[in-house]
């Protein structure tokens, strides 16, 4: 009996110095994070700017890969099957977290127990707008006539299962209308059509509405974020409009599940001290994001919220990918 107990003791001092010298010694080679979208676009840009920071803090190069595909969905199963080292990460988001689970019929990972929270990154409001030639000229308006006659009334989203069409579809159940839903293949077209008249309004990403709006040629009427934004300081926000809904597009870093926590810690400490970095500060304001970066525990928190919170929202939809 006593040979068993020994034994059990020696292996998990085996165990523990182990992971131990394996967090005391990372990194000894590239860290790769993986954008699950197409090149150029703000995720990848963020990415890039944050593994331009991380390769001073960390010492090693740290490239980013982009695994696009399926929502998103593509790259974060490649993370979720990695080896948990911390040397391939997930530079994840609602998309592949929150909404996922709900909109794809099957998922070949499961965005809670296979990933281990690192920190969230970034969260950006998006912006509820109309042509700056429309007769609607404040939230006020909108909600009136949305309430008014709603079926009439149409706007342009991103996509199916998009931040810009659920944020409409949340919108919508909090004042119990159903406006017409046009997607769109992407924000470029989105915006396109609002232009072009197809439709009404958008409700959509600041980088996507941002050159139109400062140019006047569209009016933001509110943003959906938990305060102001930054961009777009003179819209009020939903909730302060007397809307209980916040809406924000948020990025995180995602490390697969069984990751040492040492390895998790040491990587949000150099992801806090590699967003202090004024040149990336300046460019994630100026996209119309916000930096966010408190941690695993408040990440997993926020997740949690998240999930249930879109649940609700596309089964109301009925939104199904597959």
């Amino acid at each position: 009996m006593k040979s068993v107990v020994r034994f059990f003791c020696l292996s998990a001092l085996v165990v523990f110095f182990s992971v131990g010298a394996t967090a005391q010694d990372f990194p000894k080679r590239p860290v790769k994070i993986v954008v699950p979208f197409p090149p150029g676009g703000v995720v990848d840009i963020t990415g890039r700017l944050l593994a331009q920071e991380l390769t001073k803090q960390l010492g090693q190069p740290v490239v980013v890969e982009n695994k696009a595909g399926a929502g998103g969905t593509i790259g974060a199963n490649m993370v979720a099957k990695s080896t948990p080292d911390g040397y391939t990460l997930l530079l994840g988001g609602a998309a592949t977290h929150a909404f996922a689970p709900w909109i794809y019929k099957t998922l070949p990972y499961d965005p809670v127990k296979d990933f281990a929270p690192i920190t969230q990154l970034t969260n950006g409001p998006l912006a509820l707008c109309v042509l700056d030639t429309s007769n609607i000229k404040t939230l006020q308006d909108m909600v009136s006539l949305l309430k008014k006659e709603s079926s009439k009334i149409n706007y342009g989203s991103n996509g199916i299962g998009t931040f810009p069409h659920l944020s409409v579809e949340l919108l919508s159940n909090a004042l119990s209308v159903k406006p017409l839903h046009v997607p769109y293949p992407g924000g470029a077209q989105a915006l396109n059509g609002l232009l072009s008249g197809e439709v009404q309004f958008t409700q959509n990403h600041i980088p996507v509405i941002q050159g139109q709006a400062k140019s006047g040629r569209l009016r933001v009427l509110a943003t959906t974020g938990e305060s102001r934004s930054k961009v777009f300081p003179d819209a009020p926000t939903l909730k302060e409009s007397g809307l209980d809904i916040v809406v924000s597009a948020w990025f995180g870093l995602f490390a697969p599940a069984g990751t040492p926590q040492p390895i998790i810690e040491q990587l949000y400490k150099a992801t806090v001290v590699a967003t202090e970095s004024p040149a990336l500060r300046e460019r994630i304001i100026l996209q119309g994001d916000e930096l966010t970066v408190e941690g695993p525990i408040k990440l997993g928190a926020f997740q949690t919220v998240e999930l249930q919170k879109w649940k609700s929202t596309i089964q109301n939809a009925g939104i199904k990918a597959n």
